[in-house]
């Protein structure tokens, strides 16, 4: 250190110490001018932002659900514990004892997973709608996307902002045809990224309901034993390992526990002389004389079964009461909504667009795992081959694959999750969130089957254990109450887009609207996040009650 350098900042710090005494007041002034102008640059920074950037927006209604939820109700099912929204009306009181008779049809909800009908929702706390962060420029350089949400004004409403998704793009002749989008007379199909964003979950194996009670959804074929077949455990299948050429399998039946519009036939059975049809309750049941055949609309209640079972006929005709009541259990898949009330006027549509996703732990064995969907037409099966390393796509019943690829190396090591996919008749396989198999494209003629049992899986000389079984749907886009692009193919201007929502039976949008076009001119801009999610919480402090919003961390998401 230089001599003398300390004796020289003592003086300096004196004199700066003066003068700052004798300008204090002049710098507090600066200092709150500075915060002053500092607030103010923030502000016009924001508005800067909102005005040119992003702004956020809150959903209120449910159209784009259950992917984008307006004001609805976070529930449990008392039966089988899946946790689902419903939607509630957004204009109306939380508070108000009439906000019940508003709309009766929202007091209870069906469960999406089980089926189990009349859930209460009467201390079901009211949850507000998603908020969006809306990136305003998106569109600046280009136009939408087919299969991306958009932000746009209502052309009767200018202040009025509606979110919907993009099917139709500027040009085209837009035509929906058994619930699938056709543009220029070509099914529009989805990759594998718009399928995870426009899939609709239709039952999570985590979630089985007691099966003291019904049938379960998955279940081993009856071909199967204790030794060579699938054994469930909790929420798993376990498989001991199998000879090569020995197959075993596991099936996925569609269960209904309530109602349904599909016809069950059993037969031949004779119908008892001493039992008057007039005896049997009201359940859609019917005896055919003339080809004996004994059938119902719907699920056949266990009332009727008991009471047809405790008569003395003959056992041939108890037992075609039980097939006829287990046939009557399994539906097809359709396009139900758990999120909408069940108010009788919506009829749900039977689809073949499902897919599967499952999680499989290999532990000896080279030999093969299979999938195995259908579309009620033709079978396609994806086999994951061990011993050969490879994955090969049969359909119907050809003895050559339709396509074949490596498979990975970490499969058979490692725990894979396994993904397949009917949507837009197309085949699509993926592992671990990679496809892993070219798509390949089918058709299916009208006249095909709604099959009831539309997925299967099995495996041949390997011991394994799979979990995470959920079977998804796509939307179907329905015609109940539309005007446009249902009959007949509806024509876009080179400024035009065509827009659905995801709730199909519900949405107002490009199909129903006395125009049924959006001009690029009304384009806010793309949502990009689900940004603050909430759910709601009660408060208690002794008699003292109050109801909180909480952030909902687990939805927050980026949006495709």
């Amino acid at each position: 250190m230089v001599p003398g350098a300390l004796m020289d900042h003592e003086d300096t710090t004196n004199a700066a110490t003066e003068a700052a005494a004798e300008t204090a007041p002049h710098d507090r002034r600066s200092v709150l001018r500075s915060l002053m102008e500092s607030a103010i640059c923030l502000l016009l920074a924001v508005m800067l932002f909102r005005t040119f950037a992003a702004e956020g927006y809150m959903i209120s209604t449910g159209s784009m659900a259950p992917h984008l939820l307006g004001f609805h109700k976070r529930v449990e099912c008392p039966h089988c514990h899946y946790p689902f929204p419903f939607g509630v009306a957004y204009d109306t009181d939380e508070a108000d004892v009439s906000a019940a008779e508003y709309d009766p049809g929202r007091t209870h909800a069906t469960c999406p997973n089980c089926g189990q009908r009349g859930i209460s929702l009467a201390d079901v706390p009211r949850n507000h709608g998603d908020q969006l962060l809306v990136f305003k420029p998106a569109y600046a350089l280009r136009t939408p996307h087919r299969w991306e949400i958009i932000v746009f004004r209502n052309p009767q409403n200018p202040r009025e902002a509606y979110v919907k998704r993009v099917v139709g793009l500027p040009g085209e002749s837009v035509q929906i045809i058994d619930g699938d989008v056709y543009a220029d007379g070509r099914l529009c199909r989805k990759d594998l990224a718009m399928q995870h964003a426009l899939r609709i979950p239709v039952h999570d194996h985590r979630f089985e309901p007691p099966t003291d009670e019904e049938l379960p959804y998955w279940q081993p074929l009856a071909n199967s034993t204790p030794e060579t077949g699938w054994q469930a455990d909790e929420a798993a299948f376990v498989l001991n390992e199998t000879a090569r050429g020995e197959w075993a399998w596991v099936e996925y039946g569609q269960r209904v526990r309530y109602r349904g519009q599909h016809m069950t036939t059993v037969g031949p059975v004779t119908w008892p002389d001493d039992i008057e049809p007039s005896q049997i309750p009201p359940a859609g049941l019917k005896y055919n004389p003339q080809t004996e055949e004994l059938s119902c609309v719907g699920a056949l209640p266990v009332t009727v079964r008991d009471q047809l079972l405790a008569h003395p006929a003959e056992e041939s005709f108890h037992q075609a009461v039980q097939q006829l009541y287990e046939q009557s259990q399994l539906a097809p898949v359709t396009d139900d909504y758990g999120y909408n009330p069940h108010d009788g006027e919506i009829v749900p549509l039977p689809l073949r667009d499902v897919s599967l996703s499952l999680d499989l732990k290999m532990a000896t064995g080279e030999g093969e795992f299979a999938i195995e969907m259908t579309d009620g037409n033709v079978n396609f099966t994806a086999v994951f081959d061990l011993g050969r390393r490879s994955i090969r796509l049969y359909a119907a019943d050809h003895p050559d694959p339709v396509c074949e690829d490596h498979i990975p190396d970490r499969f058979g090591s490692q725990p894979v999750t396994i993904e397949m996919s009917l949507f837009d008749q197309q085949v699509l396989v993926a592992i671990d969130g990679s496809p892993v198999l070219s798509p390949w494209s089918f058709q299916t003629p009208e006249q095909a089957v709604h099959t009831r049992y539309p997925i299967r899986f099995g495996a041949q000389g390997l011991a394994a254990k799979v979990t995470g079984l959920t079977v998804h749907r796509d939307v179907y886009y329905t015609g109940t109450r539309s005007r446009h692009a249902i009959q007949a193919p509806y024509a876009l201007a080179e400024d035009e887009l065509f827009v659905l929502g995801d709730n199909s039976p519900v949405s107002h949008d490009s199909r129903r609207w006395p125009d049924g076009a959006v001009n690029l001119s009304l384009l806010v801009g793309k949502p990009f996040v689900v940004h603050l999610p909430s759910k709601p919480a009660r408060l208690r402090l002794g008699p003292w009650e109050t109801q909180l919003r909480l952030p909902d961390f687990e939805r927050m998401q980026l949006l495709p």
